[in-house]
């Protein structure tokens, strides 16, 4: 993409201007003074989307000065033109508005001349992305889907100076709904993808193949049940015999049969069914690795079709099974696209791109950026609430060759609507990631305006790295919608804010539900759902992938068989109720402050600089452990009195997957500058412990480091020597099962505070039970009692996270193995 250079400010927009074009741009008036000066205009060829782009563009163009501009032929000397360069030839003589390529359709041109505006596609495409390129410069806006989102300035006097072309980073910008989308948010949604060029150039399937295939010919895989994959000594399930030749030819045909049909095609897809089952037979297996194999019929897809169908691009997953990269080359078109989520083999996502890479031309990226069964439309649980996340990653896979993206999605814009428009300005380009900051300002800025300070926070609350959905967060977001309210705002500003509240609503109905037993959870459920129903075209949450799925993960409730998702509304006594009102919103947020209490006490903080509890002589009345296994990236702070050290440890992996490659272990000492590891190990995912011995050159404090990518894995440490976990929120594994860990409580503390999910108990220093939790995730507050500081106390027999804010967050099986922080030892000891 050419860069821009120079930032101009024509009345209070920034506009952009590139050098090396082939005409010297110049500011020109669109409007002024109550008239429209320039006509929209369009060639007599143009076609019906060309016509129907020009239209939208005269329309909002009016909205914004307040004047109409009309639409009229004529030939592109002057006024504002917009068509393709086929439609108006002259007008660039830049290769990137005449490549015919099938990459080039999204190009286009703006410039703006002291007689004309041009607005040119390479195709029609293009053109539509100039429209609205445009108008974004003009200082429009559609942050979400829907009219509320919807930003039109008023500006009366219209100038504008302008030159540059655009191509995306990405030929395909996919941000899709997984469940779909309601009838009622179609539209909306579809209008979103347009207006913020979060759309496909190209058209590339790679969605699940083989289930289609067989559905297809199912009497031919009848008669030739050989055909499927041996598993298990049985031709059997959705995979294919790969080594069958005849097997070959009926998939070839079949995906040349689709272009045939369709010749708009850019692609067909060859990737393998979901799951594993692969073929188990000895000529599969010559084939190679589960990779080769998938990849093998997939070349032999390509070759087909790039003979008969030239310019037409096959699709293939690097998923499940086969993620790892395979010994053979891809042809040339083939796209792979690598899936960052089901990766197999232990792989990182920078380690499979450069594994494919060397095997394909073209790689793209399959991304999970909200999942509703994963993270159920709650503040800051999926990828796209994560903005850092998106940030980060799309430049990268970019910078390392994906030039493809599908970002699996929800509609649940009351969460993770900011990171869906982040990705919709970094996926045309990256560069604008650097300025993620002024991206967010100016979400702020324009959808809030003078309530941005409290929406600010409100922001941050929820696309942080935050603990589940609790009593404190909930009364947070009341809280800050609350004073966002209280400001004077007009009635477009005050839309969203509602929109919000609602969306908060339906976050307390969700953790009450989830918090339920018996008979009331299956009426938490329906009062969540009628919730969901009423505020369906509000996108705030996704509606139909919540009732759709929730209710059939949860086997301790049924519902109600004319409350099911399938039965319409009018025959569904659930789905009723009309748009709640004022009075009904006012309610939930004087309801919300009122019910959610926010945590009673400020969190302390305490160094990194960890050392042996020793000099406090603390007493252990029983060995805790910690618990089962941990399933993630765990550390574990040790310590080394003299070295060069060998430390002998256990670690098993494979506990809950056996699929996805060895657990790792690494050592890291604190005194080592460049924080490197001088040590490491893995074990195979087999479920049995091994000796691994890290060795250190290093005395004092040392971090050990266990990867298992979720899997589950177990360190065994050997007794007596320091074994610490730390209790924060940014622990990133959890410890599976239920565990018993004692923690200190330094001398003068007033509280224990914290963070829990699941159940337990809290024993003081004198193992007294002071505090049992239910299972319901939040903050919890217990006074010190005279004469219990200054000692060990314990979670006992306890499942789920726990997070110590009030006193150091180290955890550790017996008072021999507690590291402390430096400060907190040092005070104590005296």
């Amino acid at each position: 993409m050419k860069t821009l250079c120079k930032l101009l400010f024509v009345l209070g927009f920034s506009v952009l201007l590139a050098g090396g074009l082939h005409a010297e741009s110049a500011r020109i008036a669109l409007a002024e003074q109550g008239r429209a000066l320039q006509p929209v205009i369009v060639s007599a060829n143009a076609g019906d989307r060309v016509k129907a782009a020009a239209a939208e563009l005269a329309d909002y163009l009016g909205r914004i000065s307040g004047v109409k501009f009309e639409v009229k032929t004529g030939d592109g000397s002057s006024g504002i033109v917009v068509g393709t360069a086929a439609e108006f030839p002259g007008t660039s003589s830049d290769e990137w508005l005449t490549d015919k390529a099938i990459t080039a359709r999204e190009n286009y041109l703006l410039r703006s001349e002291a007689a004309r505006l041009l607005l040119i596609g390479n195709r029609e495409q293009g053109v539509e992305h100039a429209v609205w390129d445009l108008l974004h410069e003009l200082g429009y806006r559609q942050f979400f889907p829907g009219p509320h989102w919807e930003i039109v300035p008023k500006q009366p006097d219209l100038a504008v100076e302008v030159s540059r072309f655009e191509r995306p980073a990405y030929h395909s910008r996919a941000i899709w709904f997984g469940y779909g989308a309601i009838p009622e948010r179609k539209a909306d949604y579809e209008a979103w993808c347009k207006r913020n060029r979060a759309t496909k150039g190209i058209e590339l399937n790679s969605g699940h193949a083989y289930e289609h295939i067989l559905h297809d010919h199912k009497a031919e895989f009848d008669a030739h049940p050989e055909w499927l994959a041996l598993v298990g000594g049985e031709r059997q399930g959705a995979k294919f015999c790969i080594s069958n030749a005849e097997l070959r030819k009926l998939v070839v045909a079949d995906r040349l049969k689709l272009l045939d049909a369709d010749p708009t095609l850019d692609s067909v897809s060859c990737e393998p069914s979901d799951g594993g089952g692969w073929c188990q037979c000895a000529e599969c297996a010559k084939l190679g690795s589960v990779s080769d194999q998938a990849l093998f019929l997939t070349n032999e897809v390509a070759r087909a079709v790039a003979e008969k169908h030239p310019g037409k691009f096959v699709g293939q997953y690097a998923y499940n099974e086969h993620s790892p990269a395979p010994s053979i080359s891809a042809e040339p078109n083939v796209v792979v696209s690598i899936a960052a989520g089901f990766i197999k083999g232990g792989f990182t996502m920078d380690q499979l791109i450069d594994g494919w890479s060397e095997k394909a031309k073209t790689l793209g990226i399959r991304e999970y950026l909200s999942v509703h069964p994963w993270d159920r439309d709650m503040p800051a649980q999926a990828r796209a609430a994560k903005l850092g996340y998106v940030q980060e990653t799309i430049p990268h896979y970019q910078e390392k060759g994906a030039r493809f993206y599908s970002g699996e999605s929800s509609d649940n814009w009351g969460c993770n609507g900011l990171g869906y428009y982040f990705a919709s300005r970094f996926l045309w380009n990256p560069e604008e990631a650097e300025n993620a900051e002024a991206v967010f300002d100016d979400f702020l800025d324009q959808c809030f305006g003078p309530a941005k300070l409290p929406m600010t926070r409100f922001y941050k609350l929820i696309n942080r790295t935050t603990p589940p959905v609790s009593d404190d967060l909930i009364g947070r977001m009341y809280r800050e919608l609350k004073e966002a309210g209280d400001n004077e705002l007009d009635s477009a500003v005050r839309a969203r804010l509602d929109d919000l509240v609602l969306y908060t609503r339906a976050c307390e109905l969700w953790m009450d539900y989830t918090a339920a037993k018996g008979d009331a959870r299956l009426r938490a459920m329906e009062s969540l759902l009628r919730h969901a129903w009423r505020i369906r075209t509000t996108g705030m949450i996704h509606v139909m992938g919540l009732w759709r799925d929730a209710p059939k993960r949860d086997k301790s409730i049924k519902l109600p068989g004319d409350c099911d998702w399938s039965v319409p509304a009018g025959k569904n006594p659930w789905k009723s109720g009309a748009p709640c009102t004022r009075d009904e919103i006012d309610a939930m947020i004087e309801n919300g402050i009122a019910t959610r209490a926010i945590a009673d006490f400020e969190p302390a903080t305490f160094s990194d600089d960890l050392v042996p509890a020793a000099k406090l002589k603390l007493a252990t009345p029983k060995p805790g452990d910690f618990g089962g296994y941990q399933r993630g990236t765990g550390s574990y702070w040790t310590w080394i009195d003299k070295a060069p050290a060998e430390i002998k440890i256990k670690l098993t992996a494979g506990i809950v997957y056996q699929n996805q490659g060895p657990a790792k272990v690494r050592l890291y000492p604190a005194a080592e500058t460049q924080g490197q590891s001088v040590s490491e190990g893995e074990a195979p995912p087999d479920k049995q412990p091994h000796e691994i011995l890290l060795r250190s050159t290093f005395t004092g404090l040392h971090r050990i480091e266990v990867e298992d990518r979720r899997a589950g894995s177990k360190l065994e440490m050997p007794d007596g020597l320091a074994c610490t976990f730390n209790a924060t929120f940014d622990q990133t594994a959890d410890l599976g099962g239920r565990h018993s860990l004692y923690y200190y409580v330094p001398k003068g503390t007033a509280i224990v505070g914290g963070f829990a999910e699941g159940p337990g108990k809290l024993l003081d220093g004198s193992s007294k039970l002071v505090h049992e939790f239910d299972g319901k995730p939040g903050y919890f507050s217990v006074p010190v009692a005279k004469g219990q500081d200054g000692k060990l106390w314990k979670f006992d027999f306890t499942s789920g996270r726990r997070v110590l804010l009030t006193v150091p967050p180290q955890l550790a099986r017996s008072a021999e193995e507690l590291l402390l922080p430096k400060e907190v030892v040092e005070k104590d000891a005296r």
